[in-house]
């Protein structure tokens, strides 16, 4: 890392609207420079590890030395815990000491992977053998605090205008965990919602009827009766319904990890970061409730590419080009309907 260049970097000020404002006092907690500061003083850790730690084949003991980071926050893991306490921290915190940084004591931990830990508001950890990642219970009350937030803030507000703040925050909530074990804790969210959504549907209407407040807020939408409506006036003036957005209704879809020498920047790469382009389109196309189907190559993930297919210069070959086509979508009989109702309204 140049510290020089950072260093004119840093202090070198920014344009706004033609002033220039001066940067004296460092980056911002939070702002978009502090990772980027974090991807260049923590650059070259996996080298450094993978250097003292290489990965053994047939023969030697296997450390299992993996590193996964994401910014300034990082996860190691090894074969035992006296390996990573000895031998692995001090590398680190010699790593990170030459570039003036220092591990926070209270975020790092030592820990076994069926206890499991917490790594960018999901939870990693075993199941009597199985790897499962699910949202933390942390995320999922930190989200379920800000809609309360929301709701309580927007008592007066239309059911059609308090649904299009909460619909952001839902979706952007979902599509993050949607990757990762999270369908329960989707359904679960979603029931912890309505019932906070009732609550300010009764306390509009204290002089109504269960059954009013959920006929003027409450309609069916394919097999679910109770998705929270409203209108909202359109470009043209004229009123349009809108819909509550259900987070068990997004599709669990896993993420395919792109190749670790891949390029975008590379024209030998340029058709599998095209097919990755076309694969995420096919989803957006199709929708929900079909997946693409591979002529060539592994249903729902990107055809596998052997590590010995190399070209001369010794850069490995992106996958070819795959054909798609559809699969038709399921035939769905309407369910009968079923109550809703909190229990502490029945």
């Amino acid at each position: 890392m140049d510290t020089a260049l950072l260093r004119k970097w840093l202090t070198a000020g920014y344009l706004e609207r033609g002033v220039l404002h001066r940067t004296e006092q460092g980056a911002a907690q939070g702002g978009p420079l502090s990772p980027v500061l974090a991807n260049l003083a923590l650059n070259g850790l996996e080298r450094k590890l993978l250097e003292a730690f290489p990965k053994s084949h047939r023969k030697g003991p296997d450390n299992k030395i993996n590193v996964v980071r994401f910014a300034d926050d990082f996860v190691v893991t090894g074969v035992s815990k006296e390996l990573l306490e000895h031998q692995v921290k001090p590398l680190i915190e010699h790593f990170v000491g030459e570039r003036g940084l220092e591990l926070s004591a209270d975020k790092t931990i030592i820990t076994h992977i069926d206890d499991g830990f917490g790594f960018l508001g999901q939870t990693v950890r075993k199941y009597g053998g199985k790897l499962l990642i699910t949202p933390s219970r942390t995320s999922v009350k930190t989200f379920l605090r800000k809609v309360r937030e929301v709701v309580k803030a927007n008592k007066q507000a239309t059911a059609g205008n308090l649904i299009r703040l909460l619909n952001p925050l839902i979706q952007g909530w979902a599509s993050y965990h949607r990757h990762v074990v999270s369908k329960r804790t989707f359904r679960a969210v979603d029931d912890a919602i309505f019932r906070v959504l009732w609550w300010w549907a009764k306390r509009r209407h204290p002089n109504k009827s269960r059954a009013w407040v959920r006929a003027k807020y409450f309609r069916t939408q394919a097999d679910n009766h109770w998705v929270f409506s409203g209108e909202v006036l359109a470009t043209g003036g004229q009123a349009e319904s809108v819909w509550l957005f259900s987070a068990a209704k997004l599709p669990i879809r896993r993420h395919v990890k792109v190749r670790e020498h891949a390029n975008p920047y590379d024209p030998a790469w340029e058709q599998y970061f095209e097919e990755r382009l076309g694969l995420k389109m096919a989803h957006q196309l199709f929708g929900p409730t079909s997946a693409p189907a591979f002529v060539e190559g592994a249903s729902g993930s990107l055809p596998h590419l052997p590590a010995e297919d190399h070209q001369p210069d010794g850069v490995a070959q992106p996958p070819h080009r795959v054909a798609i086509q559809r699969r038709q979508r399921p035939c769905r009989q309407p369910c009968a309907p079923s109550s809703r109702l909190p229990s502490t309204c029945a």
